[in-house]
């Protein structure tokens, strides 16, 4: 027996045994406290490993026996997918974003700096994986951007515009001096095995930062 986790779901497969023989079965497992007085039917017989857990294996909700259950008999896609979403964010995704800035050289307080996520266009896929005989793609694609201004502003926005584009991110400063500004990028990343349904998995980040210095300047009246 095998259990393939996709999507949050476990599917069962059972292969050989005398339980084989039931047809027309949709195989479920229910995880359950291994109680010896409780009316199980026959036993499972001894633990195979310090890690198996003890569950209920039904057909079509009825229970045909108690199973150990080792996390050798499952196929967790979902873990695969999110392990590959992982590292492509950190190690090909990340490096490559980076936040423009426009003024470039320096802001002027008082004045709106405009700023954009470079290396990233709102979307992405991964190369597929091939695990357990299963072809799994990953894509990303963006929720939101928080900004973090490095004066205590921050706000949640989208990807903002490359300059000579207004940028839909934009902050004014107040005073001059160095400010670490950081963006994290929220992705919505889903994955699909063989080409089925797209399923969710939970959000992940990418970050980016850059410093933005920013001067004041104050007009000089001279006599004519």
């Amino acid at each position: 027996m095998s259990i393939v986790r996709i999507g949050g779901v476990d599917a069962v497969s059972v292969m050989g045994g005398g339980s084989s023989s039931q047809q027309g079965c949709v195989w479920t497992v229910v995880f359950a406290p291994a109680l010896d007085d409780a009316a199980y039917g026959i036993s499972p017989g001894a633990k195979p490993d310090p890690d198996a857990r003890f569950a209920l294996l039904l057909c079509n909700g009825s229970i045909v026996r108690p199973i150990w259950v080792s996390p050798a008999d499952v196929v967790d896609v979902d873990g695969v997918a999110r392990g590959e979403v992982e590292r492509f964010v950190r190690e090909v995704l990340a490096p490559a974003v980076s936040i423009g800035v426009n003024p470039q050289a320096k802001g002027l307080a008082g004045l709106r700096s405009w700023f954009w996520i470079d290396g990233f266009s709102g979307s992405v896929s991964a190369p597929p994986i091939s695990a357990f005989g299963l072809t799994i793609d990953v894509r990303m694609s963006l929720r939101h951007v928080t900004w973090e201004f490095g004066d205590g502003t921050v706000e949640v926005g989208d990807l903002g515009r490359a300059y000579p584009e207004e940028s839909t991110v934009r902050h004014a400063y107040r005073n001059a001096g160095s400010y670490a500004v950081n963006a994290a990028i929220v992705l919505i990343p889903e994955y699909r095995v063989d080409g089925g349904s797209w399923l969710t998995l939970a959000d992940i980040t990418a970050p980016a930062a850059t410093t933005h210095d920013v001067e004041q300047r104050q007009p000089v009246v001279t006599d004519a």
